[in-house]
């Protein structure tokens, strides 16, 4: 999940609560685009989840302007995203239940989750079961994208918001947070073989609300723990997923970290709704732009989430005021290369590679 601050959390999920309607439980095509946009097919393509208007923005990323806009519910409060070949799923968030999306069709396929899921975090581990985080029931849920039925549902940690999954394994990201949405306790994160159906292993972290989390070049995952709101203690964990262990702990990731990408440098970049984007070696374990002195896009000092396409192009997400349409703006040898409309409040950005048809 890419993450953001609790507040603008908050307010964000009241507004939408006021007009929550029931998920319909059939099939619906919605697309927002522009008329007469050919399929897209055969070509890398953004993702972006908009949260506010309870879309995806999804454009090719060598045409970006021949995009499309893709409403998944009535109702809803996504903010993460998972993507394997012409699908992505989105977890709904406040619905419960998470939205399949036909990339090349625009289709969109409802799952209803648990009651009281929350709906928050997905991972692909083949092309047809992916597992979505349920932060209110404290479990995961297994879900068949193609058959559009849940599996087992696993009970992890305390607030799982994460999923990624990497050698074979689930790890799922526990921000152990209580009723008020304050963290209780550093966060773990829950490893769950998925041929068990059971969590195997439990990683304590030494950060507070881990809410990000990404595999670098060297194998390792990286997680962005965005610490307590007002407490400027966001920081980056080092894990093996080998060892299943905490291998460094790095402070200094000031207010509130969200998403975090990196690329084929070793170069993490982190985002933040405070500061804009920090930058991090990951060879050297030092920062190459900290939070004091961080990357700043077109003069935007927020950013509400970070990608790179396979073409090395970082891609930060602007959320504006989360009331208009806003932009993703894409660096190209870190050069500002374009801006991309997208919809209300973009919160996450993924990528896929379609099939040719």
């Amino acid at each position: 999940m890419k993450a953001r601050p609790r507040r603008h959390r908050r307010w964000r999920l009241q507004a939408v609560a006021l007009v929550l309607l029931p998920i319909s439980s059939t099939t619906s095509c919605n697309d927002a685009g522009p008329m007469g946009v050919p399929e897209i097919s055969g070509v890398e393509v953004a993702v972006v989840v908009n949260s506010v208007d309870i879309s995806v923005s999804v454009f090719p990323v060598d045409s970006p302007l021949t995009g499309r806009r893709i409403g998944l519910a009535q109702a809803g409060s996504p903010v993460s995203l998972a993507a394997r070949g012409h699908l992505a799923i989105v977890p709904l968030g406040l619905v419960s239940a998470a939205a399949v999306v036909d990339l090349r069709t625009a289709a969109v396929t409802p799952i209803a989750l648990p009651d009281n899921s929350g709906a928050t975090g997905a991972a692909f581990i083949n092309d047809s079961i992916a597992y979505v985080a349920n932060p209110n029931r404290n479990s995961v849920s297994e879900v068949n994208v193609n058959s559009g039925t849940l599996g087992a549902e696993i009970e992890v940690g305390v607030f799982p918001q994460a999923v990624v999954a990497v050698a074979g394994k689930v790890f799922v990201l526990n921000a152990e947070l209580d009723a008020n949405f304050i963290p209780a306790r550093p966060g773990r994160v829950s490893v769950i073989d998925p041929a068990a159906e059971a969590v195997i292993d439990t990683i304590e972290l030494s950060g507070l609300n881990p809410t990000a989390m990404t595999t670098g070049p060297d194998g390792l995952l990286y997680v962005v723990n965005s610490g307590s709101f007002g407490g400027a203690n966001g920081s980056l964990s080092v894990i093996d997923p080998a060892t299943r262990q905490e291998l460094q702990h790095h402070a200094g990731f000031g207010e509130f970290p969200g998403g975090i990408a990196i690329d084929a440098a070793a170069k993490a970049y982190v985002s933040s709704f405070s500061y804009g984007i920090a930058i991090w070696d990951i060879e050297n374990a030092s920062f190459v732009r900290p939070p004091s002195d961080p990357m700043v896009v077109q003069g935007h000092m927020l950013s509400s989430g970070v990608g790179f396409d396979s073409a090395g192009r970082l891609y930060t997400l602007i959320p504006g005021d989360c009331v208009a349409p806003s932009q993703a703006l894409r660096l190209n040898a870190g050069a500002f290369d374009r801006a991309i409309d997208v919809g209300v409040c973009p919160i996450a950005i993924g990528f896929a590679r379609l099939p040719e048809q």
